[in-house]
């Protein structure tokens, strides 16, 4: 499995991989202990107080985290957002939110997303007018990972007819409400509603130029998120694996059974297939390379799910046992940056042009 990572990257698997083999549980909160260990500052330049690590390295540590289940928002906030935010903002914003987001002090979120849109980014229908110097917007965004508890949101509203800004929008800002939202794999998200709420401009551009800021984010961020549910789907074979081979049916172990045996294996190189994909995919981090990963994570995620269902019987379905949490999890990762479907026809777009 790290056959192809560097010493540095080797390192930080196995860092990662104790802190959720210790034993003090993965369910607590620890984005304070991951500023400790210098994962926040990971996706944060290095100007700003942070490491400025690369996709490869953010999908290293990603793929420990699913596999530890962590329930923190770190692809949603400090790979997502965090970047976006050093991508675009000025100076002023940069030096007011880096350094505070590398040490935990603070936690942003992108609400990419309104309701009805189906995770098509640019079907803006918010609306920003400005009012002396400062800045007011109407409108709504849906369910936005990571966004609940955050200390600010950023989000994209027309501010004319081609014309688009990116705003941050701070927690307790007159005219938002935010509504949390519990996941059923244990995590947050939230929705916005803005009436105009007080916002900060970070930047106004054409259509064209904003989406070719936010595209590449949420394609980062499908990376890493890939990578995390890839880290999910060994943790569910492991426990399936292990199931399999201690239970008894009929006097022997239920992994001796050959077709059991085929299922497992099928299963092993679906996964691994998947991995050297999102590697790639980190890689080289083109829109299609981020489609076709995202694609074959949503798939693989459905298909090792049901797989571990069915290979538990009815224990796998149990809230309690250890695999559910695996396949609440794996579900939602299906779908929480577009499902197979969504981005499917994002690689049919890129690789054959938008159709008539």
């Amino acid at each position: 499995m790290t056959a192809f990572f560097s010493d540095e990257q080797r390192m930080l698997a196995e860092s990662a991989r104790k802190v959720f083999t210790r034993g003090d549980g993965a369910s607590a909160p620890r984005w304070h202990e991951f500023a400790e260990l210098g994962w926040l500052a990971l996706p944060v330049p290095e100007a700003h107080g942070g490491l400025g690590g690369g996709l490869p390295d953010l999908c290293v540590l990603a793929e420990e985290l699913g596999r530890g289940l962590s329930p923190e928002p770190f692809v949603a906030s400090a790979v997502l957002a965090g970047m976006l935010l050093a991508d675009v903002a000025p100076p002023r914003a940069c030096d007011a939110w880096l350094a505070a987001l590398a040490d935990g002090g603070k936690r942003i979120a992108f609400a990419p997303w309104e309701p009805r849109a189906r995770h098509d980014a640019q079907a803006i229908a918010a609306r920003a007018r400005r009012e002396g110097d400062a800045w007011r917007i109407d409108g709504a965004k849906a369910l936005a990972l990571g966004a609940a508890g955050a200390d600010a949101w950023l989000l994209a509203a027309r501010t004319g007819d081609a014309q688009l800004g990116l705003f941050l929008v701070e927690a307790g800002a007159p005219g938002l409400q935010v509504q949390d939202h519990a996941l059923y794999d244990g995590r947050q998200a939230a929705s916005l509603r803005l009436d105009a709420a007080h916002a900060t401009l970070l930047l106004e551009a054409a259509d064209a130029v904003l989406h070719g800021h936010i595209a590449p984010a949420l394609d980062r961020a499908a990376i890493v998120h890939a990578a995390e549910t890839v880290g999910t789907m060994a943790r569910a074979f492991d426990i399936t694996r292990d199931y399999l081979a201690t239970r008894q049916q009929f006097g022997k172990p239920i992994a001796s059974n050959q077709v059991i045996q085929h299922r497992l294996v099928d299963l092993y190189v679906e996964i691994e297939e998947a991995r050297a994909l999102v590697r790639a995919a980190a890689a080289a981090p083109q829109p299609a390379m981020a489609s076709a990963a995202a694609a074959l994570i949503a798939h693989t995620a459905r298909h090792v799910w049901e797989e571990s269902i069915q290979l538990h019987g009815a224990i796998g379905m149990t809230e309690e046992y250890a695999v559910g949490a695996c396949v609440r999890r794996l579900a939602l990762a299906a779908s929480a940056y577009g499902d197979s479907h969504h981005h499917l026809a994002a690689l049919a777009d890129q690789l054959l042009g938008e159709p008539a």
